[in-house]
């Protein structure tokens, strides 16, 4: 085999090695570029992912915070609501003693309180107005009318004046015995059954 045979071999060779050479070099540049470009879709995936949960989670806290907002500002309304009821209540309850059918009123509170001690002798305290209301007549009526329900003998005897609205407190005459149907007693006694009676009515 001549030189230029040997040179022109050795070229030959050597290109095909080179080429080979290249062929590997571009197979794993591509494989890596391939490799490279799934990780990058993967993380790309993943913080959008990650994006759309911490989007989603915020929009859950807007919307928790807004429904918790409301919600505080609806019972806050609903309390106001009551509470305005029971102040027009209250100031009805004020006005009571200025009503015609009043006198039929307070002496049905004090029929529930001599009941309530079980009759005998027993003191009768009211405002200056409302003993005005209940004269001797009417006391003598509201003692048989009690005594024919208890079977026992009852005598009503009126104390000194007091300061409440309206109604009537009835003691035992030992004073062990006390039965507070004034106006205000009343109301505060059923002030959660009215609140409740309100808040079933307007909601």
């Amino acid at each position: 085999m001549g030189a230029e045979k040997i040179t022109s071999k050795i070229k030959e060779d050597a290109k095909l090695k080179a080429d080979s050479i290249v062929a590997d070099a571009q197979a794993k540049y591509e494989a890596t570029m391939a490799e490279a470009k799934e990780e990058a879709e993967k993380r790309k995936q993943a913080i959008l992912r990650k994006g759309e949960k911490e989007a989603e989670m915020a929009e859950n806290r807007i919307l928790a915070d807004a429904r918790l907002s409301s919600k505080k500002k609806l019972l806050e309304e609903r309390e106001n609501t009551i509470q305005m009821t029971l102040e027009k209540l209250e100031e009805d309850l004020m006005k009571l003693p200025q009503k015609d059918e009043y006198k039929d009123i307070l002496t049905g509170m004090v029929i529930k309180g001599v009941l309530s001690i079980g009759g005998g002798e027993l003191t009768l305290e009211m405002n200056k107005n409302d003993f005005e209301l209940i004269g001797d007549e009417t006391l003598w009526k509201l003692e048989k009318e009690v005594e024919e329900k208890l079977n026992i003998v009852t005598v009503l005897k009126k104390g000194e004046p007091i300061d409440i609205i309206g109604g009537c407190i009835v003691k035992s005459a030992d004073g062990t015995k006390v039965s507070d149907n004034s106006l205000e007693s009343t109301f505060k006694r059923n002030l959660d059954s009215v609140r409740a009676k309100i808040a079933d009515l307007l909601f």
